[in-house]
């Protein structure tokens, strides 16, 4: 009998399973070879669909049978023949088992395994389904149809890594699980696993420095801060032909952070060989700017995040980032290195040998911390990466408890004169008693160069309303609202018009909340800061006198809202905000000052620990449920389109009306999602967006029966919603609606 992989294509042609064996076996001994398993990666590509030798499987593919799973059959065979002793098996047959659901820990699997080879119960495994192959004789006849095909197969050595602790077995795990299903996949659609061309490093260093001599000619910062932005610059590069490992940059806002982390990137590359650079951001509204900016020096640029707007080419690209430089967001990198599932975690593997670079790296929350560091330095220490951790505000996360050995190198070992140098902002704490909102507009309203930056959006929406109403009609103009109720296209043309008018010296006067600090390169002569965690009003004093023009420095004012209600969007941010109120009163706080941010952390981490679902995931091997529990953002709300007045280039009719066209008439798509992203927010009111928007219906796989999704349009009649200068406003904001997405 011959046992075939797949259906016939339109061709008639119907891969065997020994030639589907053979090529995803290849395919997961190169991938595993990136990451120190190639024998295991062979062994588990080979044996995958060991569950297709059985006439079950074979029915389904002749249309006369379904809900059969052969995913679990590999992992029972193992289970009968090696796995018991030998615990590279044992991880093995896990990650066979899961390649089309969902990462379980072997012995979890061990009871439904010993069921299966025996016979006992009903055959039908957890996924529902029954299993392709159930009792002694179907396995002994899978095994001598395998054998038929492989006659030389034999179980070999596989690699060992005795001691590994738990974060990083289970690390260990899904880089072999990343290794089959990106075989498998990349095998099932007739792909070859020819990477995309390497990193021309040497090139983009030509171009970077031609770019650079260009920022120096046209800048019209004081030159004493040029120098400085040079020095920095210097200094990246230097330590780009340090030997790999785990770095940290460590500089004050402002001294050019961001092209210096390029240089270093693109020096390490050019020294050491690895394959590609991945940048990640924290906020969805940076990788927006940061891909702009790296446009300019970089052709082949793959953004991978929520609202990524891909060909059907790139999406394969995004989904194994085989690319040479990824710009993505702390989400979809951190969560999916904690996740179960096959599209998640079929990119991993080719992290190895990468540079990662991490902007803004203070922004990673404490109650995930002690994972997330022991999860990084193993990528340094057995997967080949160079990563830098890359922020004025550098968190000491040997601070934390369970994070061994934290000891990057710093790239600017004397950085602290920096701060000295680059004092561009003073600061007025007034943290003694509240501050009516109406008081901060008055001041604003004197003011020409000016930006105000909140914690909730319903303080941004108070605080705008009381400006605009003590500014005159004549300068209504230079008035300016910026939060996450504006869309992507939004924000980018209310940044941009900022710009302009700060650069003609025009009256500017900004409110805005967190979505302004980091990556968004503004100067403002003056700022306000609601009281927050000290990297947040560290980042917002980056965005005032930013180029060490203002005479006399720019001036930076904290200050409590006066309010009833909570202020604060979380309890670790309002925690973090405490801090800064008690090393305040107690003398010790000068925002440009190293010392004062470490004792800022050393308190902030004095006691921290991952959340208890997490460490009892991770304790327990239990995959499902740390990815569960590792959630940067746990309130990711329902997405809203919105009819702002965006065109894309060589379109005459506006993308709101076609998408609305699209939408009624195929329902939600992979392209609707991808053309909708620059009018594409989210909103966490998902009662009033009920009452306003038009749900997107789902349209099922079989047929034309229609599901719910969390995708919506803002319904015909309703448009005046969405406000040419505050956004979306669906009613009065309420508690429920103070959480923010960056």
């Amino acid at each position: 009998m011959t046992y075939y992989a797949k259906s016939a294509d339109e061709s008639g042609y119907q891969p065997t399973n020994q030639e589907h064996l053979q090529a995803v076996a290849k395919l997961a001994e190169q991938f595993g070879g990136e990451v120190g398993m190639p024998a295991s990666g062979r062994a588990a590509g080979l044996l995958h669909d060991f569950g297709k030798y059985s006439g079950s499987f074979q029915d389904v593919l002749q249309g006369t049978a379904s809900g059969v799973d052969h995913a679990i059959c590999a992992a029972a065979f193992l289970y009968a023949t090696k796995a018991q002793k030998s615990i590279p098996y044992r991880r093995v047959a896990a990650v066979t088992a899961a390649h089309h659901g969902v990462l379980r820990s072997y012995s979890t699997l061990e009871p439904e395994l010993y069921d299966l080879c025996l016979g006992q119960g009903s055959g039908v495994c957890q996924s529902g389904k029954k299993a392709a192959l159930f009792g002694p004789e179907a396995y002994l006849a899978a095994q001598q149809a395998f054998l038929q095909d492989f006659p030389d197969f034999r179980f070999h050595k596989l690699e060992s890594f005795p001691g590994e602790a738990q974060t990083e077995a289970m690390l260990r795990m899904r880089m072999l699980f990343s290794c089959l299903v990106d075989a498998d996949y990349t095998a099932s659609a007739g792909r070859n696993a020819a990477e995309s061309a390497p990193l021309p490093a040497q090139q983009l260093l030509k171009v970077l420095d031609r770019h650079m001599t260009a920022l120096r000619a046209g800048s019209r910062a004081d030159q004493g801060v040029n120098r400085l932005r040079d020095e920095v610059f210097r200094l990246c590069g230097e330590a780009g032909a340090q030997p790999p490992g785990l770095f940290t940059l460590t500089a004050p806002t402002g001294v050019g952070k961001t092209l210096s982390l390029l240089h270093f990137a693109l020096r390490h590359c050019a020294a050491h060989g690895q394959r590609r650079i991945i940048l990640v951001l924290p906020f969805l509204t940076l990788t927006e700017q940061s891909q702009r900016e790296y446009e300019k020096l970089i052709p082949d640029i793959l953004a991978d995040h929520s609202q990524s707007r891909l060909s059907q080419e790139v999406r394969e690209l995004a989904a194994r980032w085989d690319a040479p430089f990824i710009i993505t967001t702390s989400v979809r990198f951190f969560e999916g290195l904690f996740s179960c599932y096959p599209k998640d975690c079929r990119k991993l593997h080719s992290i190895a040998q990468s540079v990662i670079l991490f902007d803004e790296a203070q922004s990673l929350p404490a109650d995930l911390a002690t994972a997330t560091m022991r999860t990084a330095a193993a990528l340094c220490r057995d997967y080949g990466c160079t990563m830098v951790f890359s922020t004025a505000t550098q968190p000491d996360f040997a601070a934390l408890p369970g994070v061994p050995d934290w000891t990057p190198q710093e790239i600017l070992p004397d950085g602290e004169r920096y701060y000295a140098a680059l004092r561009r902002t003073r600061v007025d704490w007034r943290l003694d008693c509240p501050t009516p909102l109406a008081d901060i507009a008055g001041e604003m309203a004197r003011q020409t160069s000016v930006c105000a930056i909140v914690n909730l959006r319903r303080h941004a929406a108070q605080l705008f309303s009381l400006l605009k109403a003590v500014c005159p009609p004549a300068e209504q103009e230079g008035l300016f609202f910026l939060t996450t109720d504006l869309c992507p296209a939004h924000r980018s043309d209310v940044i941009n018009a900022i710009k302009a008018r700060l650069r003609a010296h025009r009256p500017c006067r900004v409110v805005a909340t967190q979505c302004i600090e980091a990556g968004v390169d503004l100067d403002f002569e003056t700022m306000y800061r609601a009281l927050a965690p000290l990297e947040a009003i560290i980042q917002a004093a980056g965005r005032c006198n930013r180029n060490g023009m203002a005479p006399g420095g720019g001036k930076v004012t904290v200050f409590i809202p006066e309010d009833d209600r909570n202020i604060y969007p979380g309890d670790s941010y309002r925690k973090g905000a405490e801090i800064v109120k008690l090393l305040y009163a107690e003398g010790g706080l000068d925002i440009h000052d190293p010392a004062s941010i470490r004792a800022y952390y050393r308190r902030l981490f004095q006691n921290a620990k991952d959340k208890i679902e997490l460490s009892k995931a991770i304790d327990s091997e239990a995959y499902e449920a740390a990815e569960q529990a590792y959630k940067l953002i746990q309130n990711q709300g329902v997405q809203v389109i919105v009819p702002y007045p965006y065109q894309e280039d060589g379109d005459t009719e506006p993308l709101f009306e076609r998408i609305c066209r699209q939408a009624r008439r195929d329902g939600v798509t992979p392209a609707l999602i991808r053309q909708a992203a620059p009018i594409t927010l989210s909103c966490y009111r998902e009662d009033l967006v009920r009452q306003h928007c038009e749900q997107i219906p789902l349209r099922k796989r079989h047929g034309d029966e229609r599901a719910e999704s969390d995708l919506y349009l803002l319904a015909t009649g309703h448009e005046g919603c969405y406000q040419p200068d505050t956004g979306l406003r669906l009613a009065a904001p309420s508690p429920a609606d103070e959480i923010f997405l960056f």
